[in-house]
Protein backbone atom coordinates (compact mmCIF):
# COMPACT_ATOMS: atom_id res chain seq x y z
CA UNK A 1 0.00 0.00 0.00
CA UNK A 2 2.93 2.42 0.98
CA UNK A 3 3.90 2.29 -3.19
CA UNK A 4 0.39 2.66 -4.46
CA UNK A 5 0.15 5.44 -2.34
CA UNK A 6 3.53 6.91 -3.12
CA UNK A 7 2.44 6.62 -7.20
CA UNK A 8 -0.33 8.62 -6.22
CA UNK A 9 1.07 10.98 -4.50
CA UNK A 10 3.39 11.24 -7.32
CA UNK A 11 1.01 11.49 -9.90
CA UNK A 12 -1.04 14.16 -8.43
CA UNK A 13 2.01 16.26 -7.98
CA UNK A 14 2.69 15.76 -11.50
CA UNK A 15 -0.84 16.45 -12.31
CA UNK A 16 -1.19 19.47 -9.92
CA UNK A 17 2.60 20.94 -11.67
CA UNK A 18 1.39 20.90 -15.10
CA UNK A 19 -1.55 22.39 -14.39
CA UNK A 20 -0.13 25.55 -12.95
CA UNK A 21 2.12 25.54 -16.14
CA UNK A 22 -1.13 24.76 -18.45
CA UNK A 23 -2.66 27.52 -16.20
CA UNK A 24 0.18 30.29 -17.23
CA UNK A 25 0.32 29.59 -20.53
CA UNK A 26 -3.53 29.68 -21.08
CA UNK A 27 -3.36 33.26 -19.18
CA UNK A 28 -0.71 34.13 -21.59
CA UNK A 29 -2.69 33.51 -24.64
CA UNK A 30 -5.35 35.53 -23.43
CA UNK A 31 -3.26 38.07 -22.59
CA UNK A 32 -2.29 37.93 -26.12
CA UNK A 33 -5.71 37.89 -26.83
CA UNK A 34 -6.21 41.01 -25.04
CA UNK A 35 -3.14 42.92 -26.55
CA UNK A 36 -4.64 42.34 -29.76
CA UNK A 37 -7.97 43.69 -29.00
CA UNK A 38 -6.25 46.76 -27.74
CA UNK A 39 -4.45 47.76 -30.14
CA UNK A 40 -7.89 46.83 -32.86
CA UNK A 41 -9.59 49.31 -30.82
CA UNK A 42 -7.35 52.24 -30.92
CA UNK A 43 -6.74 51.85 -34.43
CA UNK A 44 -10.50 52.27 -34.94
CA UNK A 45 -10.63 54.94 -32.64
CA UNK A 46 -7.76 56.60 -34.64
CA UNK A 47 -9.26 56.33 -37.57
CA UNK A 48 -12.88 57.74 -36.45
CA UNK A 49 -10.85 60.53 -35.14
CA UNK A 50 -9.21 61.19 -38.61
CA UNK A 51 -12.72 61.03 -40.20
CA UNK A 52 -13.88 63.07 -37.91
CA UNK A 53 -11.39 65.46 -38.30
CA UNK A 54 -11.74 65.39 -42.03
CA UNK A 55 -15.44 66.35 -42.27
CA UNK A 56 -14.50 69.27 -39.51
CA UNK A 57 -12.35 70.27 -41.47
CA UNK A 58 -14.32 70.13 -44.98
CA UNK A 59 -17.56 71.99 -42.82
CA UNK A 60 -14.61 75.09 -42.11
CA UNK A 61 -13.58 75.37 -45.48
CA UNK A 62 -16.87 75.74 -46.20
CA UNK A 63 -17.87 77.68 -43.50
CA UNK A 64 -14.82 80.52 -44.79
CA UNK A 65 -16.28 80.27 -48.56
CA UNK A 66 -19.70 81.25 -47.02
CA UNK A 67 -18.24 84.01 -44.88
CA UNK A 68 -15.75 85.29 -47.71
CA UNK A 69 -18.99 85.27 -50.24
CA UNK A 70 -20.88 87.13 -47.81
CA UNK A 71 -18.19 90.22 -47.51
CA UNK A 72 -17.72 90.12 -50.74
CA UNK A 73 -21.92 90.69 -51.96
CA UNK A 74 -21.75 93.10 -48.73
CA UNK A 75 -19.14 95.18 -50.07
CA UNK A 76 -20.52 95.12 -53.85
CA UNK A 77 -23.91 95.58 -52.73
CA UNK A 78 -22.69 99.00 -50.97
CA UNK A 79 -20.85 99.90 -54.28
CA UNK A 80 -17.89 99.25 -52.78
CA UNK A 81 -14.86 97.57 -54.69
CA UNK A 82 -12.92 94.72 -53.70
CA UNK A 83 -9.59 96.76 -54.13
CA UNK A 84 -7.24 97.96 -51.19
CA UNK A 85 -8.96 97.18 -47.78
CA UNK A 86 -11.98 95.22 -48.77
CA UNK A 87 -9.48 93.02 -50.27
CA UNK A 88 -7.26 93.48 -47.09
CA UNK A 89 -10.35 92.08 -45.29
CA UNK A 90 -11.18 89.21 -47.58
CA UNK A 91 -7.45 88.30 -47.33
CA UNK A 92 -7.67 87.88 -43.53
CA UNK A 93 -10.70 86.27 -43.45
CA UNK A 94 -9.24 83.49 -46.07
CA UNK A 95 -5.49 83.58 -43.58
CA UNK A 96 -7.88 82.77 -40.07
CA UNK A 97 -9.92 80.33 -41.68
CA UNK A 98 -6.65 78.75 -42.94
CA UNK A 99 -4.74 79.07 -39.41
CA UNK A 100 -8.32 77.52 -38.10
CA UNK A 101 -8.04 74.81 -40.30
CA UNK A 102 -4.66 74.02 -39.63
CA UNK A 103 -5.52 73.72 -35.72
CA UNK A 104 -7.99 71.83 -36.51
CA UNK A 105 -5.80 69.29 -38.15
CA UNK A 106 -3.15 69.20 -35.35
CA UNK A 107 -6.02 68.92 -32.70
CA UNK A 108 -7.23 65.51 -34.82
CA UNK A 109 -3.30 64.36 -35.41
CA UNK A 110 -2.57 65.02 -32.00
CA UNK A 111 -5.69 62.77 -30.50
CA UNK A 112 -5.44 59.85 -33.20
CA UNK A 113 -1.56 59.83 -32.07
CA UNK A 114 -2.27 59.44 -28.61
CA UNK A 115 -5.56 56.92 -29.14
CA UNK A 116 -2.58 54.58 -31.05
CA UNK A 117 -0.25 55.13 -28.22
CA UNK A 118 -2.76 54.28 -25.39
CA UNK A 119 -3.45 51.22 -27.39
CA UNK A 120 -0.05 50.29 -27.37
CA UNK A 121 0.65 50.65 -24.08
CA UNK A 122 -2.31 48.73 -23.05
CA UNK A 123 -0.91 45.77 -25.41
CA UNK A 124 2.35 46.05 -23.80
CA UNK A 125 0.87 45.81 -20.07
CA UNK A 126 -1.50 43.01 -20.77
CA UNK A 127 1.33 41.49 -23.00
CA UNK A 128 3.47 41.78 -19.85
CA UNK A 129 1.04 40.28 -17.37
CA UNK A 130 0.42 37.60 -19.26
CA UNK A 131 4.55 36.75 -19.70
CA UNK A 132 4.28 37.42 -15.61
CA UNK A 133 2.06 34.75 -15.44
CA UNK A 134 3.39 32.32 -17.81
CA UNK A 135 6.41 32.44 -15.44
CA UNK A 136 4.45 31.69 -12.36
CA UNK A 137 3.09 29.07 -13.92
CA UNK A 138 6.47 27.48 -14.80
CA UNK A 139 8.22 28.37 -11.50
CA UNK A 140 4.97 26.99 -9.53
CA UNK A 141 4.79 23.93 -11.23
CA UNK A 142 8.88 23.21 -10.91
CA UNK A 143 8.50 24.04 -7.36
CA UNK A 144 5.33 21.59 -6.71
CA UNK A 145 7.72 19.04 -9.06
CA UNK A 146 10.81 19.82 -6.78
CA UNK A 147 8.57 18.42 -3.95
CA UNK A 148 8.86 14.84 -5.48
CA UNK A 149 12.20 15.10 -5.35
Amino acid sequence: MGAVTSALLAAATVASAGSQIIGGMRSRDEAGRQAALARQQSAEAAAETERLTTREVELERRDIADVRERQKIAFLASGVTLEGSPLLTLEETRKRGEENIEEIEKAGEARSRAQIQEGRITAQRAEASGRKALISGIVGGGQTLSRLA
